[in-house]
């Protein structure tokens, strides 16, 4: 149950963060956020839905991590091993979320030339952020192992005692 708790805590705290940051690099970029247009809500699914998709295995780890060391007796202070975990798999899922966006960044500028996001985004061009929607939740997916892979690392190991 505490892992279940901690897990779900970890899981608000850092969506608030993420949307706050989101936020911030809107009023970075000028981005009118006053006026809701579809090419606007496609704008943050292309920057979310990579961010949810390499949150859940994160989160995953997290609890798996949690139970490992609260119920080992080799841990010295698991307030402090917990959150050390926690902060390693959320900072490693921001990581990865703004390499992949800055990859799909170039990716998208490479092929459709330089463009500003917020004069796409007041022309309502749907079509160039649905491209960069595909293209990223695309990317991800074909990552995904790579990352749960990477993500279990991270896990703590402790060593079984093996009586004769």
């Amino acid at each position: 149950n505490q892992s279940l708790f901690f897990t779900f805590l970890t899981a608000i705290v850092v969506l608030l963060i993420a949307f706050n940051l989101l936020i911030l690099y809107a009023k970075k970029k000028k981005i009118k956020t006053e006026n809701t247009n579809i090419s606007l809500v496609i704008w943050y699914s292309t920057i979310l839905v990579p961010f949810f998709l390499l949150l859940k295995p994160a989160l995953n780890m997290i609890e798996n991590s949690i139970e490992l060391l609260i119920f080992s007796n080799s841990v010295d202070n698991t307030f402090i091993s917990v959150m050390e975990k926690i902060l390693i798999y959320t900072g490693l899922t921001f990581l990865f979320t703004i390499a992949i966006f800055l990859l799909i960044e170039k990716i998208s500028e490479y092929i459709l030339n330089k463009r500003d996001v917020s004069i796409e985004i007041e022309n309502n061009n749907i079509s160039y952020f649905v491209f960069k929607l595909i293209i990223s939740t695309l990317f991800i997916y074909s990552l995904l192992t790579v990352y749960e892979d990477f993500l279990k690392w991270f896990l703590p190991v402790f060593n079984t005692p093996f009586y004769h």
